[in-house]
């Protein structure tokens, strides 16, 4: 069987001849455009209240407590580990200064030893003996 050519086929109405398409006038506006009290005018604009971000209305007070006594907490909790971890923090770099006084001094020590040692190449013995003997009565050194 060989389908009709379409302009052969009777026409179907698939839509409704006597329906309105038409966008309604503006005199046929909603109530609600006609007294709109939006600031643009805009009447299919709706007014937007402010969100209420505290939900204290709905709560009864012993769950607010409750709320506020587990945030209280926390804060309690954090806080005591920030001060730990200050102290810590404190303890590692009172060390580090610690370790870097010792070095300090040694080396001083290295170096005046040296001193020492590069004048006695250069004087007598009995020379050194009087320079220590001096250097005890200045210094408060025992020689």
């Amino acid at each position: 069987m060989v389908p009709k050519p379409v302009w052969e086929r009777p026409e179907v109405r698939t839509y409704d001849p006597n329906a309105k398409t038409d966008a309604p006038l503006p005199t046929d506006l909603p109530e609600s455009a006609k007294t709109s009290s939006t600031v643009s005018g805009r009447w299919w604009k709706t007014e937007h209240a402010a969100t209420a971000r505290a939900q204290s209305g709905k709560k009864d007070a012993q769950q607010q407590d409750k709320a506020w006594k587990a945030r209280e907490e926390r804060r309690k909790r954090e806080e005591a580990v920030k001060k730990l971890e200050r102290e810590i923090k404190e303890e590692k770099i009172a060390e580090i200064e610690r370790k870097k006084q010792i070095n300090k001094e040694r080396k001083e020590k290295e170096a005046e030893k040296l001193r020492l040692q590069q004048m006695a190449a250069r004087m007598s013995a009995k020379k050194l003996q009087r320079m220590k003997k001096r250097l005890g009565r200045t210094k408060k050194v025992a020689g």
